[in-house]
């Protein structure tokens, strides 16, 4: 964040000390020196984040801010009136997301959006207001996830961007220094959706690629295609370079490193692009940015097949699904800066993110015959005939129904995770416009294998519940009108991914929506 640094100008110390001070009037305000020798109390007329102007009784004094300490209840905020800020980050956002979103809430505000570049490649963003006066002006520099959120951290940055997220070490520092919980709905916002993908020239033969086989390519033990069933050819790899992203969703995934012989670019367009000119090659990028390569289908540890797409990766079932975030610090933003993340949320943003390639978090529908695919899965994983009874039972009660990509996670702290809440309040608005009505809405729990089987029953149970009751809350129970909200545990029923893998574990602790 931006830290002003003000000097005392028009009078010195000395001066001050000696004035006689205007009697208390309405917006009068104390300023103390740093050092709290000298303090001065008049009437502010004007503060305009660098520089106070008050009243006193020898005249209209100017003050740069930063050498004083204000008192009184009509103090400025000071970072609250910033028309300044930072942004810094994920690549991927910064410049294929970003730059449009900015335009788009300067045009939404009535005004115009201009942009240069300073000479160490910031991109400075102005925000005009109608008139021509300067709203707002946003520094971006894009780089990847881990300088957003050091940035962040530091105060270097008041947003930062990320394309995955905050691990459990960026948490607990974040925490430890005073910075707030940045897994917490006021400081963590998912903008919008995006897939990690392998891509492969449209020309070449293989189709399927189990996680480990591309991890074994890119450690450098697969180094030729006929290995895994294609052409006999070099496998020549591409990724990004640094610390991306797009690499660090892979790596906790596959477990794999990157020890071979890898071409590194600075954008997933460049991967993308490079892997298109190359008949050998396979790279890793984003599913928004694929362009002219084709993404191959996953095959898990356990046999499960994902093919990325926009709904698989909105319900993140696809294994190397990734959100894309903001976030910001727990201190004080400039009013501009929270405009604009308010903004980002918005369904006019949700739109630019889509516009740009991204997955938007708006709602899609998927017919359960379309589902085809892991209802197969879940039969071949079934452990018994208990389990296949029971999914013959819900394959039943489902046959009429729609599944809605509103597929909710909880955190470990046993809440719904900020993607849940927003997909509640998103759920909740459509139900009080009466898209829902006469229908029923299907709450469905699901668990991975860990524990008894009625301990998992029990927790889906639990889960479908604080979910049905948050759906209500963010309703209106007034506003349900002749909508039935119906929850139901499942337990182990239905996996999305394998239980073998922590990633596969978290995809299968879920509450599905389904319409009926």
């Amino acid at each position: 964040m931006y830290t002003c640094m003000p000097k005392l100008k028009s009078v010195g110390f000395a001066a001050l000390f000696a004035l006689v001070l205007n009697p208390l009037q309405a917006q009068e305000i104390t300023l103390n020196s740093l050092d709290g020798t000298v303090s001065m109390t008049g009437d502010l007329l004007e503060f305009d984040g660098l520089t106070y102007r008050i009243s006193m009784l020898i005249g209209e004094i100017s003050i740069d801010a930063s050498q004083v300490v204000c008192e009184g209840e009509d103090c400025p905020n000071q970072v609250a009136e910033l028309t300044e800020f930072s942004v810094a980050g994920s690549n991927s956002i910064g410049v294929n997301l970003l730059p449009t979103l900015i335009e788009v809430f300067a045009f939404e505000r009535g005004g115009d959006m201009e942009a240069s570049i300073n000479g160490d490649g910031t991109t400075v963003f102005t925000v005009m207001e109608a008139d021509g006066s300067v709203f707002a002006e946003i520094s971006v520099q894009p780089t990847d996830t881990i300088d957003g959120l050091a940035g962040l951290m530091s105060g270097a940055a008041t947003i930062g961007m990320a394309s995955r997220r905050a691990t459990n070490n960026e948490l607990a520092a974040f925490e430890l220094s005073g910075n707030g919980s940045l897994n917490s709905p006021d400081q963590e916002r998912i903008v919008g959706l995006d897939g990690v993908i392998a891509a492969v020239n449209d020309a070449n033969p293989v189709e399927i690629l189990s996680l480990s086989q591309i991890a074994d390519m890119f450690s450098g033990n697969i180094t030729n295609w006929n290995q895994v069933g294609g052409a006999d050819a070099p496998v020549n790899l591409y990724r990004r370079d640094g610390n991306s992203g797009t690499n660090a969703i892979f790596a906790a995934a596959a477990g794999g490193n990157f020890g071979g012989n890898a071409t590194e670019l600075g954008t997933d367009v460049e991967v993308s692009d490079a892997v298109a000119n190359d008949p050998n090659g396979i790279g890793l990028t984003s599913y928004a940015q694929a362009r002219n390569a084709r993404a191959v289908t996953l095959r898990s540890v356990c046999g499960q097949l994902f093919e990325p797409s926009d709904f698989s990766i909105k319900t993140e079932e696809y294994p190397l699904t990734r959100r894309l975030y903001l976030f910001n610090g727990e201190g004080e933003l400039p009013d501009v800066a929270r405009e604009f993340l308010d903004f980002a949320m918005s369904p006019t943003a949700q739109s630019v993110v889509v516009n740009a390639g991204f997955i938007g978090q708006d709602l899609s529908t998927a017919s359960l015959g379309e589902q085809g695919r892991r209802m197969a899965q879940a039969i071949v994983a079934s452990s018994g005939r208990t389990e296949l009874l029971q999914l013959q039972d819900l394959t039943s009660g489902l046959l009429d129904a729609e599944r809605l990509s509103f597929t909710l996670r909880f955190g470990s702290d046993g809440n719904m995770d900020s993607r849940a809440v927003s997909d509640v309040e998103r759920l909740g608005a459509m139900i009080r416009n009466g898209e829902f009505s006469s229908r029923q809405i299907l709450v469905l729990g699901f668990s991975d294998n860990l524990g008894t089987v009625n301990a998992q029953l029990n927790n889906t149970q639990d889960m479908a519940q604080t979910v049905r009751d948050a759906i209500v809350t963010a309703t209106g129970r007034a506003n349900l009108g002749n909508v039935r909200i119906s929850p139901i545990g499942y337990g182990r029923l239905l996996p999305l991914g394998c239980n073998d893998t922590a990633i596969g574990q978290n995809a299968n602790n879920r509450v599905e929506i389904w319409v009926k």
